[in-house]
């Protein structure tokens, strides 16, 4: 088999990451804003507008150029933010409150700027970390400035204030962890959704819904989709001899046959009762066909009888290959050509690969072609 062409998978996961990284920086730059919006209507309409000779509008004017300082260098080196940004933020915060009054400092309100950032990280750890940061920082610098400035220390109000900080690192983590549990579930269920639960491969409603996106791919980078259409042979006998019970159990493992002979990019679905689909980019029709004709041969080692009555009827699977857009641009069409192959390999005689340029040839010719004798 040949892996998935190496400049197009690095394209892919490079285009991938880069818009998660650059949705990530915006969401949390916005967060940095809206976070210091609400602090600044808190501080102004409820301190007194004076602290240490500097007012709070001159503080606030600070915090924006600051912020936004911290906004120009995110969106210029978006991979590269860090958690150390919100470190600096910290001190930066220490040092505005040392100036504008220490304990009595109504900016204190600005510490929940980086708390929240690292609750919408989902780090835990990070996130009480910091808390210890800001706890150990604003409490030396409340002490540094009122050693300084001669003023009076109000240990009630820096005691409870430390203790504000750490419910509210208990809070957002305790909040982040229900949104990510709540994000899990979602995800869950979505795999659910698209995926067929017994055999655990894709449905059919998730084929057409991605088949969409491949041809858009396939388009985009001139390349090729290789469409196999499985159907198991005598199926229907099996289910008669044995039960449903023991048909499930075939197409658990037959379904692990697939997965086993296909690559992580390649895509199997499950598309109905005994009918199995896998489509494949980025690959030539014969080593594609090769691949069909391995799942054939894993699937015929394993002697799977109908049982007495029907003789030495074996369980087997045949195949159909057409290939996009070589056979035809409408991708549903390919899927009906890869049908039709599918439908003559059942025709002469079953457990055989056909792609659809090898309609019309007899078993023998195609034995001869491939080499089966």
């Amino acid at each position: 088999m040949v892996d998935e062409r190496p400049e197009r998978a690095e394209a892919r996961r490079e285009i991938k990451s880069s818009r998660y990284g650059n949705q990530r920086i915006i969401t949390i730059l916005v967060y940095r804003w809206l976070v210091f919006l609400f602090s600044a209507i808190l501080c102004i309409t409820g301190s007194s507008f004076d602290t240490q000779g500097y007012s709070i509008l001159e503080s606030l004017a600070v915090i924006a150029v600051y912020n936004g300082a911290v906004t120009a260098y995110c969106l210029n080196n978006g991979k590269k933010y860090a958690g150390s940004v919100l470190y600096i933020d910290i001190i930066a915060i220490s040092l505005l409150i040392f100036f504008t009054g220490g304990v009595n400092s109504d900016l204190y309100i600005f510490y929940f700027l980086p708390l929240c950032l690292y609750g919408i990280r989902n780090d835990v750890r990070g996130t009480f970390r910091m808390t210890g940061f800001t706890v150990v920082f604003y409490t030396g610098f409340c002490l540094l400035s009122a050693m300084l400035f001669n003023s009076r220390i109000n240990w009630s109000r820096l005691i409870i204030y430390d203790l504000l900080f750490l419910m509210a690192a208990f809070a957002i983590t305790r909040l982040s962890f229900e949104v990510k549990k709540y994000d899990e579930m979602r995800k869950k269920e979505f795999r659910l959704a698209r995926t067929d639960k017994l055999t655990g491969l894709a449905n059919r409603h998730y084929f057409d819904q991605k088949i969409r996106e491949e041809v858009a791919y396939a388009d985009a980078w001139n390349s090729v989709i290789n469409i196999l259409m499985f159907d198991l042979d005598n199926f229907k006998g099996y289910n008669d001899s044995y039960g449903h019970a023991s048909g499930d159990k075939l197409l658990k493992l037959f379904s692990d046959i697939i997965k086993q002979c296909i690559r992580k990019t390649d895509i199997p679905v499950r598309y109905g009762g005994e009918e199995f689909l896998i489509m494949i980019r980025d690959m030539d029709i014969i080593i594609a066909k090769s691949v069909g004709e391995r799942i054939r041969k894993q699937l015929e080692k394993q002697c799977i009888r109908l049982g007495s009555k029907f003789g030495r009827q074996m369980v087997t699977v045949s195949c159909g290959i057409a290939q996009y857009p070589v056979h035809s641009t409408n991708i549903k069409e390919v899927i009906e050509m890869a049908d039709k192959a599918l439908y003559h390999a059942k025709e002469i005689g079953r457990n055989i690969v056909v792609c659809y340029d090898e309609i019309g040839m007899t078993r023998e010719e195609l034995e001869r072609k491939q080499g089966l004798g």
